[in-house]
C-alpha cells in the first residue's frame, strides 16, 4: 500500500506541471481538452475501493466522525482517500484551466490559482470563482465592449477579461523592466527562487524523509520564499538610491552571490538527507556550514550598507524616508539575532573538546531542535526559539515601509496629519517594532516559548503596547488641535 501511495501522485503531476508551468503551450491545451486526464487515478481508486466495498460502504452511507476517523486511520483508507483527492482535484483543475482559456483570463492569474488547487483543492476553486466573478462572463464582456464602442457616453461598462489580463501582463512587464534597470542579476535571482519554490514543493509532495522532526524539503521551501521576498524588497529599496551606481551594483552583486551559495548549500544538504545549519558532523558538512555563515554575514553587511545609503539619501517626504531607513535598520537587528544561534548550547560544549561528530548551535534555547513546534514555522512550543525574533525583525523590511506608504499616500490620513505628525508616527512604529524584536529575543534567551510567556514577558509587552498607544493618541490629539487652530485662523 505504501508503494501505491507514493506512485499515485505520478498519475496527476504531469498534467499539473503542464497547466501551471506551460499554460500557453498548444499541446497543453490539446492534452487537457481530453476528458481522459482523470481516468487513471479514478481507475486506481475503483480498483482499491471495490474489493473493500463491504467495509467502506457502511461507513460512507451512514457517516459518523468516529467511523470516518477509523477508516482514514488505516493505511488502505488513507491511500484511497488520497487518490480520491488526486482524481477530483485534477478534475477541478482541468475545468479551471479550460474555463479560464475560454474566458481569456491571463495565465499569470490562473497559474497561482491552479497551484492552490493542487495543494489545497477547495481554496483554489474558491479563488478561481472570485476571479471569474470579477472578470465577468465571456458573453457579458463581449456585449459590454460592443456597447462601449457604439455608445461612449454609457456610464457603466464591463471591461473584458482579455483586457484585464493584458493590463496585468503589461504592468508586470513594466515592473520587470524597471527591476532590470536597477539590477538584472538580483531580479533574475528573485524570479529563479520562485521556480526553486515550485521544485521544493514537489520535493515535499514526493519525498517523505524527515530531518530534525520536519519534512526534508520544508527548510529549502521556506528559504526559497524568504530569499525571493528579500531580493525583490532589496531591489525596490536600491531604486531610491541616486548618484551611487557603483555602491548599488556592489551591494546587489554581493547579495546575489551570497544567496546563491546559501541556497545551494541548503538544497544540497536537503537532498543528502541531513541538516544544513549547525552541522559539524563531517569535514564536508563543517565546510558547508562555515561557508553559509560567511556568506550570510556578507548579506547582513550589504543590508547595513543599504541603511547607510538610505540615511545619506535626500528624499522629499521625511516620514516615508524614515520608514525605509528604520525598516532596513531594524531588519539588520533581526538578522543579527541569527548570530546568537551559532553559540554552542550547554550540552554541546563538552562535545567540542572531543573528536566525535557534533552539532554546534541551535535555533532553540533550553531544548533540542526538532521537538514540538508551531506548524510550518517550527518555532518551539516547549522552549525558547530565536527564530521568532529573527523572523519578525527581518520583516521590518516590508512592514515599516508599508506604514510610511500608508501614512503618506492615503488621502484621508495625509489630509489629517501634516509631515511632522506622520514622521512622529513612523518613529513610534519603528521604536515599537524594535521593542517587539528585542522582547522576543529576550524571551527566547530565557528558554521561554513564544506561545507561553511568563509574567515578566507579559508585563513588558503590556508596557510596550501602552507606550505605543499613548504616543499615538497624543500625536493624533495634537494633529486634531493643530487642524482646528488652522481652520479657525482661516475662517477668521
Amino acid at each position: 500500500m505504501g508503494s501505491i501511495f507514493r506512485l499515485s501522485s505520478l498519475l496527476v503531476l504531469p498534467f499539473w506541471t503542464l497547466m501551471i508551468l506551460l499554460p500557453r503551450w498548444r499541446w497543453t491545451t490539446r492534452i487537457m481538452r481530453s476528458s481522459l486526464t482523470s481516468v487513471a487515478p479514478a481507475a486506481l481508486y475503483m480498483a482499491l475501493v471495490l474489493p473493500r466495498s463491504r467495509e467502506i460502504w457502511p461507513i460512507v452511507s451512514r457517516p459518523t466522525l468516529s467511523g470516518i476517523a477509523l477508516l482514514l486511520g488505516s493505511p488502505a483508507g488513507a491511500t484511497i482517500a488520497w487518490i480520491h483527492f488526486l482524481a477530483f482535484d485534477l478534475f477541478v483543475g482541468r475545468w479551471i484551466y479550460l474555463d479560464s482559456k475560454e474566458r481569456q483570463i491571463s495565465a499569470w492569474l490562473i497559474s497561482p490559482v491552479l497551484f492552490f488547487t493542487l495543494m489545497l483543492g477547495p481554496l483554489g476553486f474558491l479563488l478561481y470563482l472570485a476571479i471569474r466573478f470579477a472578470c465577468g462572463s465571456t458573453s457579458d464582456n463581449r456585449s459590454a465592449v460592443a456597447s462601449f464602442e457604439v455608445k461612449e457616453t454609457k456610464k457603466r461598462s464591463v471591461v473584458s477579461a482579455a483586457r484585464v489580463g493584458n493590463r496585468v501582463a503589461g504592468a508586470l512587464r513594466r515592473v520587470i523592466h524597471a527591476a532590470f534597470e536597477i539590477h538584472r542579476p538580483l531580479t533574475i535571482l528573485g524570479s529563479a527562487m520562485l521556480l526553486v519554490l515550485l521544485a521544493t514543493l514537489l520535493g515535499l509532495f514526493l519525498d517523505h524523509r524527515v530531518i530534525t522532526g520536519v519534512p526534508a524539503w520544508l527548510k529549502p521551501t521556506k528559504f526559497a520564499i524568504s530569499v525571493s521576498v528579500y531580493c525583490f524588497t532589496f531591489l525596490w529599496l536600491l531604486g531610491f538610491i541616486e548618484n551611487h551606481p557603483r555602491l548599488v551594483r556592489f551591494a546587489a552583486n554581493v547579495t546575489v552571490m551570497s544567496f546563491i551559495v546559501e541556497m545551494a548549500a541548503i538544497i544540497m544538504q536537503a537532498a543528502r538527507g541531513t541538516t544544513s545549519h549547525f552541522n559539524m558532523t563531517t569535514p564536508f558538512n563543517s565546510f558547508l556550514w562555515i561557508m553559509m555563515g560567511l556568506f550570510i554575514t556578507f548579506v547582513w553587511s550589504m543590508n547595513l550598507l543599504l541603511t547607510i545609503m538610505l540615511i545619506r539619501q535626500r528624499m522629499p517626504d521625511r516620514a516615508f524616508a524614515w520608514s525605509l531607513r528604520l525598516g532596513v535598520l531594524i531588519s539588520s537587528v533581526g538578522m543579527a539575532v541569527a548570530f546568537l544561534m551559532v553559540r554552542p548550547a550547554p550540552g554541546q560544549v563538552q562535545a567540542l573538546s572531543s573528536d566525535a561528530p557534533h552539532i554546534v548551535g541551535a535555533h532553540s534555547v533550553g531544548v533540542n531542535d526538532g521537538g514540538p513546534g508551531l506548524p510550518i514555522l517550527g518555532w518551539s512550543t516547549v522552549g525558547g526559539d530565536l527564530r521568532a525574533a529573527h523572523f519578525i525583525g527581518l520583516h521590518a523590511l516590508q512592514v515599516l515601509p508599508f506604514l510610511g506608504w500608508l501614512l503618506t499616500r492615503r488621502k484621508s490620513l495625509a489630509a489629517f496629519l501634516d509631515e511632522s505628525h506622520r514622521l512622529i508616527l513612523v518613529l513610534i512604529g519603528g521604536l515599537t517594532y524594535l521593542g517587539l524584536v528585542l522582547l522576543l529575543a529576550w524571551q527566547a534567551l530565557r528558554g521561554q516559548s513564544v506561545i507561553h510567556p511568563d509574567e515578566k514577558t507579559i508585563a513588558v509587552a503590556a508596557a510596550l503596547a501602552a507606550a505605543a498607544a499613548m504616543s499615538i493618541v497624543i500625536t493624533a490629539a495634537h494633529a486634531l488641535s493643530t487642524n482646528r487652530s488652522t481652520e479657525a485662523s482661516v475662517s477668521a
